[in-house]
């Protein structure tokens, strides 16, 4: 073989490599992203046990009420969108083409 077939050989057994090592790491990421998704999911099914004491007021209830539930409706949407990223995050697949000379 030439010098030049050599070094085509050399760089399309090199660049292959890095593809298959980058495509590894993003499938890495991708699952780590997964099981910590899959973690928050499960903390945010777990109820904890809250017990409220009796006050005088409905107005206080009925304020704290609204602001753990404004509270809630924005973890659910950050989990959301969290959910949505990694959904596109999967989705995307890399392109490898090998040549043979």
């Amino acid at each position: 073989m030439s010098k030049l077939q050599l070094l085509r050989v050399f760089l399309n057994e090199r660049l292959t490599v890095a593809a298959v090592e980058i495509f590894g790491a993003v499938e890495k990421t991708v699952v780590e992203y997964q099981e910590e998704n899959d973690q928050l999911r499960r903390m945010l099914r777990l109820t904890p046990e809250i017990q409220l004491c009796r006050i005088g007021s409905y107005r206080l209830t009925a304020f704290a009420a609204v602001e753990i539930s404004g509270a809630f409706a924005k973890t659910v949407a950050v989990y959301q969108e969290e959910n949505d990223r990694l959904r596109r995050l999967l989705r995307i697949s890399p392109e490898i083409k090998l040549c043979r000379i």
